[in-house]
């Protein structure tokens, strides 16, 4: 109890003390401290001019992104009102191709050479955004490191002025301080500012880069059907891996600049009062204790890359579920995917857990050798050159004492951060690896492509110069795990002869229009299709507008994320022009109406039209309105050949005749792939593959 009250009368007293001496502080003394305080920033050039520079270039960036992000959100809202112009966004066997071996995930050579490749790509010129952004963050990197030094000499002189008991310079360094807090307030966040813009503009670059090459040469139907490359998880490498990339590489960079800057301004500072020799015995430690760190480290660039993959794979399994919901649940699957999925998670469990105790054990040795093991030094590094000052006053040598503790704090700290770039160089070496696969697998489909050029000019795959016909001259086409399909198919469909195809699952009857399509390679043979391929070409008389040559109508039609009117657009997007916007909406409804599915133009009780979203269509509509959607696709492209394969099967058959008597009409030359032998009155010829495992087939007319 008497202590509360000492304790208290004690902090009663300060008080009336400070309220006391308060009362000799003028007007003119605050502006005096004012004045001394403007002069002492204006004598730290280095600090003030470098903070300007960089508040300028932060200030520029913020009115670029907020006058975007207003544009932005007026186009959206302008959209939303109108609410009429939403806007959405070869098989080739290549048994002779070499594969290109996995990237090192080491920190080597190797990762430096995949280091600049990808700098390259997110950094494509000195004026891009990305450029500006790192220079930006450069220089304030250098204002936090002055700032810093600035902060540590504040300490030492406030500690002077309180043993001078001098509230004139107490007030001055307070002042002082506080202008100082501002500034770094300011510079702290511009710094994670500038890290997550540079981060998001990395990603933004490497990306698109990935896109172009992935999209290009049917790259993503190579990886997620064919599996070539032995590619894993292509999906997570191009949504999480690049993103960790990106964030890991941009933070290396503040983590590494300021570390060092901060190790030599505060040493050359730390000199004047110390010398060098005790901070050569104190960095000749830390030189010492890296190796010691090095040495035992693990390679933890290999774990990250193989916790990345057992990730993926877990990840997969989840989206396997989802995409085949429907099916698990007709099938009662539940235990056994619950067997699956615990699967994949107890080995990502053991993995991580395994991961995470050699992370442990490597920051035992991290925290002694770099945190405590460096107080030892750093201790008697410190105090030793202010033991031996016998010629320097009491409120100098303490007001330096401080100073420099600061300082010699924040230089192990920079050091101890410096040791750590390897560990953090580490972990970008095993998303550069993975990162670096991925870019290598998707770029050597260009090379690919260039082969795929040479072996059509010998004859394997020709663009006809007559738009009218589709020709297969002793086309041989072997699957990709090299098992014989179809051995020397010779046809030739002109225009108005629709072909009728039939033969056991597995026959090669879906094969022989992935060789047309260029989604495979024939062995064998000549292939003569119309120019462009499935994409749009002219017609004859331009009063039509664009035809495509071939279409591809499937079983199951994909579904494109996006309004019903999109639905039928697809491949295309609508169009920007309002006369050409209405035309394609009148053009939609016909062929809505032709299959029957006028119905999707309500949602419950409410007409939504073209208009009408859904998070998911495969959800709501059922598998003949999916294949009816797939035929109103058709009609509206009114392409010259289509390839039907099963695209009616879920439709009632007492309809399909109706259907087909569209094409017939819209002069759409079709090669069915089907089971129902009632459909073969619609086509003039009929080809049967007999599954024989020699490749036997026989073409018949139709009479």
């Amino acid at each position: 109890m008497g202590f509360r009250q000492s304790s208290k009368a004690t902090s009663t007293s300060s008080t009336q003390i400070l309220i006391q001496n308060a009362k000799f502080i003028t007007s003119k003394d605050v502006i005096d401290v004012a004045s001394r305080v403007y002069d002492s920033y204006k004598r730290d050039k280095k600090l003030c001019y470098t903070f300007l520079v960089a508040l300028s270039g932060v200030t520029a960036l913020v009115v670029h992104e907020t006058s975007a992000a207003t544009g932005l959100m007026k186009g959206s809202l302008g959209d939303f009102r109108k609410n009429k112009k939403e806007k959405k966004q070869i098989n080739i066997k290549n048994r002779n191709v070499a594969k290109k071996e996995r990237s090192s995930a080491a920190v080597d050579e190797q990762f430096l050479s995949n280091l600049v490749q990808l700098g390259k790509i997110v950094l494509p010129s000195w004026r891009c955004k990305s450029v500006f952004l790192l220079s930006t963050q450069t220089v304030m990197l250098i204002s936090r490191s002055y700032i810093s030094l600035r902060i540590a000499r504040k300490g030492g002189e406030g500690l002077q002025a309180v043993m001078e008991r001098s509230w004139n310079h107490f007030l001055f360094v307070l002042a002082d301080f506080y202008v100082c807090g501002i500034a770094a307030s300011i510079v702290n966040s511009s710094l994670k500012y500038l890290t997550n813009s540079i981060t998001v503009n990395f990603r933004h670059n490497l990306t698109k880069h990935v896109h172009e090459k992935y999209l290009s040469n049917r790259q993503y139907y190579k990886h997620a059907v064919l599996r070539k490359g032995n590619l894993d998880n292509a999906d997570q490498r191009i949504t999480d891996d690049l993103n960790m990339w990106c964030a890991t590489s941009a933070d290396l960079f503040s983590r590494t600049f300021k570390p060092l800057l901060d190790v030599i301004l505060s040493t050359k500072r730390m000199s004047e009062s110390m010398g060098y020799k005790g901070l050569t015995i104190l960095y000749s430690y830390f030189f010492f204790s890296g190796h010691v760190i090095r040495f035992f480290s693990p390679p933890f660039s290999d774990y990250i890359q193989e916790t990345q993959k057992k990730e993926g794979d877990f990840r997969r399994s989840h989206s396997r579920l989802i995409s085949h919901a429907e099916e698990v649940a007709f099938l009662d699957g539940a235990e056994r995917e619950k067997e699956i999925l615990n699967e994949k998670l107890n080995q990502l469990t053991a993995w991580s857990q395994y991961y995470f105790f050699r992370q442990f054990i490597q920051g035992v040795l991290d925290q002694y050798f770099i945190k405590y093991g460096a107080s030892m030094i750093g201790w008697p590094v410190l105090a030793f050159p202010f033991l031996l000052a016998k010629d320097m006053e009491e409120k100098e040598l303490v007001a330096r004492y401080r100073e420099a503790d600061t300082l010699i704090q924040n230089a192990s700290s920079s050091i101890g951060d410096l040791l750590m770039v390897y560990k953090k160089l580490q972990k970008l070496s095993g998303f550069t690896s993975r990162v670096v696969d991925l870019l290598h697998s998707v770029e050597s489909g260009e090379e690919e492509k260039e082969k795929e050029i040479e072996g059509r000019s010998n004859g394997i795959v020709r663009t006809s110069s007559n738009d009218d016909e589709i020709e297969f001259q002793n086309v041989t086409v072997f699957s990709p795990d090299n098992r014989l399909l179809i051995k020397d198919v010779s046809l030739k469909i002109r225009r108005g002869e629709s072909l009728f195809i039939t033969g056991a699952n597995g026959a090669g009857k879906t094969s022989l229009f992935r060789v047309l399509a260029g989604l495979w390679e024939a062995s064998e043979g000549v292939v003569l299709r119309p120019r462009n391929g499935l994409k749009s070409i002219k017609s004859e008389g331009g009063d039509d507008g664009d035809v495509s040559s071939l279409f591809y109508v499937p079983q199951r039609p994909y579904l494109v994320t996006g309004s019903l009117r999109d639905q039928i657009l697809y491949p295309a997007k609508q169009k920007s022009d309002e006369d050409e916007f209405d035309k394609d909406d009148e053009r939609i409804l016909e062929c809505l109406a032709r299959v029957n599915l006028v119905k999707l133009l309500k949602k419950g009780d409410r007409s939504v039209g073209l208009d009408r979203l859904e998070h998911d269509w495969n959800d709501v509509l059922s598998g003949g309105e999916k294949q009816r959607i797939g035929l109103a696709r058709l009609y509206f492209h009114a392409p010259r050949f289509a390839i039907l394969d099963e695209a009616t099967s879920a439709i009632n058959p007492d309809e399909e005749g109706a259907l087909y008597e569209e094409f017939e009409k819209n002069n759409i030359t079709v090669f069915s792939i089907a089971h129902r032998m009632e459909l073969k009155r619609f086509h003039k010829k009929h080809l049967h593959f007999k599954a024989d495992g020699k490749g036997n087939w026989t073409l018949k007319k139709i009479l």
